[in-house]
């Protein structure tokens, strides 16, 4: 009887994580939707080409002179991200297909997008430590590289926990039960 009823409401697994990821959706895509407003608001103050003209006449990195010129497309993009994945989210509480795959998709790229992010996180840093050497800031030369060691040691450590709650989650959606909620029949064996 029990398997019945857990059957026609589906697990409290799936309806838990998905009421929670839409939670999270909600506040994500209202966190982009600021961040869009707010790059069209600074760029539309900013003297691009004299911002332009800075970035020329240093040694900035490619990568970092291709975000600061496509701030508000990147906010966008960030703002569609934000927007599938509450759609997702709605998807599995739905017990949508494709909000199965869909989820299980985010999850996986979400666990390899905190990799990602240490790498570029590092090359910001070494960019900086590059920078021509002030006397006045000296000091702070110590204090920077203290900095540096830590936050890459808490992004390592969170990205690797992030990596596990991640897979415990995907994980738990392949189990054959809860794929039988969307539909999904297990292969024979």
């Amino acid at each position: 009887m029990a398997s019945a009823v857990t059957r026609a409401t589906g697990s409290a697994f799936v309806t838990v994580t998905a009421k929670v990821s839409i939670v999270l959706g909600i506040a994500a895509v209202l966190y982009a939707g600021v961040q869009v407003v707010a790059a069209t608001v600074v760029l539309g103050q900013v003297d691009t080409d004299a911002l332009l003209g800075f970035l020329a006449a240093h040694s900035v990195p490619a990568s970092a002179t291709w975000v600061l010129t496509h701030l508000t497309t990147l906010a966008v993009a960030f703002l569609a991200v934000c927007t599938a994945f509450l759609a997702v989210s709605f998807g599995l509480l739905r017990r949508r297909l494709w909000g199965w795959w869909g989820f299980v998709l985010f999850m996986v790229v979400g666990a390899a997008a905190n990799f990602a992010g240490i790498a570029a996180l590092d090359a910001a840093f070494s960019w900086i430590q590059t920078l021509p050497h002030q006397p006045a800031l000296e000091p702070m030369r110590s204090e920077f590289a203290s900095l540096r060691l830590l936050t890459l040691a808490t992004l390592w450590v969170s990205a690797f926990l992030f990596a596990a709650l991640h897979g415990l989650v995907v994980w738990q959606l392949c189990r054959p039960a809860v794929r039988a909620e969307f539909g999904i029949r297990s292969p024979p064996r």
